[in-house]
């Protein structure tokens, strides 16, 4: 079968359900650049798919039969989480279909075969041989990331290939659609400098705690930033709000009581990529995005408040604090304290933050997306 004909390649994110992270980026990019390929996104949202088809974007179900029928045409998919991105179900996946693996980031913290003890239930093994079996490439952002990724994975360090995230070609070039989308989101309230509080998911242990501080005071903290015209937006990971109803509420509740705070959910950017150009400071403990947040070269803070127990659950990568490019906050005086420091042009973490950009990202520049259409070239070209 000719499978090269077409030149069809599917895309899908987070299982299907958003229109996000590297893959809609480098089916953006597809859209824009290379009438020679037909990019075909695919969702088991329906408001998603009924936004794309709006935007006359190429666009699926993956529950229907055209879904189906797509599936079977192409020789390339694109996907970030897991099979469930493109297909009903990972095992419908057919034999033929080759993957490239965008994932959706590599944070310091070790996730799936990296965990010491790791144990998996015998459909998860079989779903992740399934995904491993079709993976022809898995990007990443440098020969260091390659390496501990592949401590994760498992597919064969032969399988990664250093391009850089499709997403962060937005951080040195965003679009005018993001630039006005973050104008509109902002325009209610004056600010000198923008934060952005974004931790980690702790794999559903227990609800990630923001502002994990004995001296918190909520009245405290809104009028330090009213103050100082900072602007704090409150991202939790969405697995966090689809399983804890009390810190959704939390931080509503924190948003309602200042006009500078604001709780930024997936709803309304499904890409946190998407604003981190407009962030002067970000706010982390381990989650991938401070790696990204690196190519920005701004400062960050973090609070691993539960450092032992990440620790001894899932464990690290690299040295956590050895390489930690930015204070840890031990209590709400030391957050404030830094932001201070911050604004008045205070940054005693330029040189370890720089040391670990450069560890992490080999590529420096708006280029990742070009670079991941290449290996589609390259799977295209060997089905002709």
């Amino acid at each position: 079968m000719n499978k090269g004909k077409e030149r069809i390649v599917l895309f899908g994110s987070s299982n299907g359900k958003y229109y996000s992270d590297n893959s809609m980026f480098v089916f953006e990019w597809i859209l824009k650049n290379r009438n020679d390929i037909k990019p075909v996104w695919l969702t088991r949202n329906r408001a998603v798919f009924d936004k794309l088809r709006k935007e006359k974007k190429p666009v699926a179900l993956i529950n229907s039969i055209k879904g189906v029928v797509l599936l079977f045409k192409a020789s390339v998919g694109l996907f970030t989480n897991s099979l469930r991105d493109l297909a009903i179900n990972p095992f419908l996946m057919p034999k033929f279909l080759n993957l490239i693996a965008l994932r959706h980031g590599k944070s310091v913290k070790k996730v799936r075969f990296a965990i010491e003890g790791s144990k998996i239930l015998k459909k998860e093994k079989g779903e992740r041989e399934k995904e491993n079996y079709h993976i022809k490439y898995a990007i990443s952002t440098s020969e260091f990331i390659s390496d501990i990724q592949e401590q994760c994975l498992l597919i064969g360090r032969e399988k990664h290939i250093v391009t850089g995230y499709p997403r962060n070609d937005e951080l040195f070039n965003p679009s005018e659609e993001n630039k006005n989308k973050w104008k509109k989101f902002t325009e209610s309230v004056r600010f000198n400098k923008a934060i952005l509080y974004g931790p980690s998911w702790r794999h559903g242990r227990e609800a990630t705690r923001f502002f994990p501080f004995n001296d918190f005071d909520k009245n405290e903290l809104k009028n330090f930033l009213e103050s100082k015209k900072i602007i704090l937006l409150l991202r939790p990971h969405k697995n966090d709000l689809l399983r804890y109803n009390s810190l959704s509420k939390f931080l509503k509740e924190l948003a309602s009581s200042s006009e500078n705070i604001k709780f930024v959910s997936h709803d309304i950017f499904p890409d946190v990529n998407s604003i981190l150009p407009f962030i002067d400071v970000l706010i982390s403990d381990y989650s991938a995005l401070y790696h990204d947040f690196l190519l920005l070269d701004r400062p960050l803070m973090f609070v691993p408040y539960d450092f032992d127990d990440y620790n001894k659950q899932n464990g690290f990568l690299y040295d956590y604090y050895e390489n930690l490019p930015g204070p840890a906050l031990k209590n709400f005086k030391d957050f404030c304290n830094n932001i201070e420091a911050i604004s008045r042009g205070i940054d005693e973490y330029i040189d370890k933050r720089r040391k670990l950009c450069d560890r992490v990202h080999f590529y420096k520049d708006s280029k990742s997306c070009e670079r991941v259409s290449k290996l589609i070239d390259r799977i295209l070209d060997e089905n002709k």
